[in-house]
């Protein structure tokens, strides 16, 4: 198996070193923010959507 040099998992987890990517991107909270906002307005748009194809079908317009 190939041997992972930046941990070990016999020393203590404050002596490990972190990747880089945890050190650039620290705080990511407000990016799942706007993820979860980006979810609610796709829905609201898919909904007004499938709203006017109803109406459309129907032949209220």
């Amino acid at each position: 198996m190939e041997e992972n040099k930046e941990y070990n998992e016999n020393l203590p987890q404050e002596d490990q070193k972190v990747p880089e990517i945890v050190k650039e991107e620290a705080d990511d909270k407000p990016a799942g923010r706007n993820i979860f906002r980006s979810i609610i307005i796709a829905i609201i748009i898919l909904v007004i959507i499938y709203f006017i194809y109803v109406q459309m079908r129907d032949g209220a317009w």
